[in-house]
């Protein structure tokens, strides 16, 4: 108990580890938008030049009552329309990332929804195996069930038994064959669905074909199903027709055939169906990582209309300053105290809602830098695109065979070590 404690202990470290880094990674791109300047040379020179000129107004024009209340109001607003530009950007690229994420997550349930469909087909592979083994042995005890009950002059009974088990597991190897090709079919939709809907535009050539080809294509794919069926039925019967000798044991070689194949039928399904799992579950992964990035993209704008909100609060607490008498009471006095106060009075607010347009801005910058990243996870969706040039070496999806070696290794070197490990205890 205490081992098993020990062990679930540290499994959930791990898997806490494991969450915190997946955390600190969705925040890198945040930090690093965050980290650069984003404003352009234009709005830093507009938004200094609004607070310069409400600022200025009490010193350029000491004169001119009016025009300090018409100029700071001015400026604040100015800012403030900076700072709401910044939440429509903001916004449409938040938009932009959650529609994209959207049609990965439909793109991904398409490809599960054929998938189930390839492995409804398949569902009937292991029965028809189990159906030829059945036969098989039944086979063999033919000859002595037709010897104990069967009359040796009733010929017929006699061949119709011996020739029941070879034909039902020549059927079930036929059955077998359609099954193959149907799982085929819904395998290699699951495993390219997506391909050219988020490929992008230089790379969708690579996969284009015209009505011609298209329908050469499908009139191919049903002869070769034609074709399967034919092999899956004629190799047994023919090879068990050439073999030199007694009708029992050609049932029997027959059977034993027919039985082989649907066990062999049922392999290559399974290998079919191992990498359309894979291929799927990589676009459930690619389109989970879009929606990821969609909606950190929603958190950083969740802070947009806030800012906002606070440039116009300050544009309007802008507009009923310049109206206190108060400030006319500094106007007419003269002196630069007066004129400093004025100064701080009318420019506070302004410069606070350009404050708020820079903060903006930086949020905007994320919003946009989220949905890019939502938009490359879309795009590794498109999976046969990674074999550039035919190189099987760049294909992400699943290879069994190699899969299999690659589980055997492991398997032989954590063994290895253990056993070394003990060793070195004793």
């Amino acid at each position: 108990e205490d081992e098993s404690e020990v062990t679930v202990d540290g499994n959930q470290k791990v898997v806490l580890s494991a969450l915190a880094s997946l955390e600190r990674d969705m925040q890198v791109l945040d930090n690093l938008a965050g980290s650069r300047p984003q404003l352009s040379p234009l709005e830093v020179t507009l938004l200094t030049s609004s607070v310069l000129t409400a600022a200025g107004g009490p010193v350029f024009f000491p004169d001119a009552h009016r025009l300090p209340e018409v100029l700071a109001p001015a400026a604040a607003a100015f800012s403030a329309a900076i700072g709401i530009g910044a939440e429509y950007v903001g916004r449409v690229a938040v938009a932009d990332g959650k529609e994209i994420a959207a049609a990965t997550i439909q793109c991904a349930a398409e490809a599960e929804g054929l998938l189930a469909n390839a492995e409804r087909v398949k569902a009937v592979l292991p029965l028809c195996v189990g159906v030829g083994a059945t036969a098989a042995p039944f086979s063999l005890l033919a000859p002595v069930f037709i010897d104990t009950f069967v009359q040796s002059t009733n010929w017929q009974v006699a061949t119709e038994l011996y020739l029941f088990c070879p034909l039902v597991a020549v059927l079930s190897a036929a059955t077998s064959a359609l099954a193959l090709q149907e799982t085929r079919a819904y395998s290699s939709r699951a495993i390219s669905l997506g391909n050219r809907r988020f490929a992008k535009s230089g790379l969708v050539g690579r996969t284009w074909l015209s009505s011609t080809e298209q329908i050469k294509g499908s009139s191919q794919r049903t002869t070769d199903r034609w074709k399967s069926f034919v092999v899956s039925v004629l190799p047994a019967p023919i090879l068990g027709a050439l073999i030199p000798a007694a009708l029992p044991a050609k049932a029997i070689v027959v059977t034993v055939l027919g039985a082989a194949q649907s066990a062999f039928y049922l392999a290559q399904a399974e290998y079919t169906l191992a990498r359309a799992t894979d291929a799927v579950a990589l676009k459930a992964r690619s389109a989970a990582v879009a929606d990821t990035y969609a909606n950190q993209g929603a958190r950083s704008a969740a802070i947009l209309p806030f800012t906002s909100a606070l440039s116009a609060l300050c544009a309007a607490v802008t507009a009923a300053i310049v109206e206190l008498p108060m400030l006319e009471g500094l106007a007419s006095a003269s002196g630069p105290a007066s004129t400093v106060t004025q100064v701080v009075l009318i420019s506070f607010f302004p410069t606070l809602s350009a404050l708020f347009a820079s903060a903006a801005s930086v949020s905007k910058a994320r919003c946009e830098v989220d949905a890019e990243a939502a938009s490359q996870a879309a795009a590794t969706l498109a999976l046969e695109y990674e074999m550039v040039g035919g190189n099987e070496e760049n294909d992400p999806v699943l290879r069994p065979f190699r899969g299999v070696m690659d589980l055997i290794r492991l398997t032989v070197g954590s063994g290895w070590k253990s056993l070394r490990r003990n060793r070195t205890a004793r």
